[in-house]
């Protein structure tokens, strides 16, 4: 497989496809009609057979439930993980706004969301024409949740596995385009080019700054609780879910907050480095 023409057409079709940008239709507002969604991708690659995904079933990292690439794809030989940041004008419109997430951010996480599944689509269609088996999890069958924001597949942990990034205080996961916007990846039995993973800690990138527990307007962060402790993924869970209502003119149900995600650090960029547990 031609690993920099497979990243290389998947950029542009990100860049080219309609669903990276709002409708008119769907626009909450009529100034938001023709809104970008995502910036230029970043992508990482691992093997299938990486240990760290067998520790993925570690009670307090995800769980016994969590999926292997193998049970997904019993041939599978990669993982591909991608990163599609949100624009400037999506994560702009959050930073203020108050408690309430902005009309833009809900379009990213909701209309954001669409797009991801058909650039997952869009990769497994190009592995499958070079003859290769490919699937997309978050649209498989299988795919389900076994606990607040955890799946039987974590896009962020994949994510971290195939050298995209780090975990932040706030749960996300910081890459070198920080760490609003989404995750998604595909199982091949392709062999892909393994990424370098640049650091050696899951939590290098967060320096402990504090500002996502600040901007957080459920109170479901603490910083004194710690790098692995220190969100409370239930309080938040139940903070989102409380946004759910009709937005925009299709009556499309729109939900999200993302206010640990902007205007913070590492809202665009790794603010910083440090040991798992030390001080930045």
């Amino acid at each position: 497989m031609d690993y920099g023409k497979l990243v290389e057409e998947a950029s542009v079709f990100l860049k080219e496809c309609p669903g990276n940008y709002i409708s008119e239709e769907e626009a909450a507002r009529e100034e938001i009609a023709g809104m970008r969604i995502y910036d230029d991708p970043l992508f990482g690659a691992a093997s299938a057979d990486d240990p760290m995904f067998a520790e993925l079933k570690t009670p307090g990292i995800v769980g016994p439930d969590v999926f292997l690439p193998a049970d997904w794809l019993k041939e599978a030989k990669s993982v591909l993980s991608f990163f599609l940041p949100f624009t400037e004008r999506v994560r702009a419109s959050n930073r203020g706004n108050g408690k309430r997430a902005s009309d833009e951010w809900l379009h990213a996480r909701i209309e954001g969301q669409e797009m991801m599944n058909q650039f997952g689509a869009y990769i497994c269609q190009m592995l499958e024409e070079e003859g290769f088996l490919a699937l997309y999890p978050a649209a498989d069958a299988r795919f389900h949740m076994i606990a607040p924001y955890a799946s039987n597949w974590s896009e962020r942990h994949t994510a971290h596995i195939c050298g995209l990034g780090t975990f932040s205080l706030s749960k996300g996961l910081i890459t070198e385009k920080g760490m609003a916007g989404r995750f998604g990846s595909v199982i091949t039995n392709a062999v892909l080019p393994i990424t370098e993973r640049k650091y050696s800690s899951p939590f290098a990138y967060c320096i402990m700054c504090g500002k996502c527990e600040k901007n957080c307007p459920a109170h479901a962060i603490d910083t004194k609780k710690g790098v692995i402790n220190g969100k409370d993924q239930v309080v938040c869970e139940a903070y989102v879910n409380g946004s759910k209502g009709a937005n925009g003119p299709t009556g499309k149900i729109r939900y999200g907050c993302g206010k640990c995600q902007v205007d913070v650090p590492c809202e665009s960029r790794i603010p910083g480095i440090r040991s798992a547990f030390g001080s930045s």
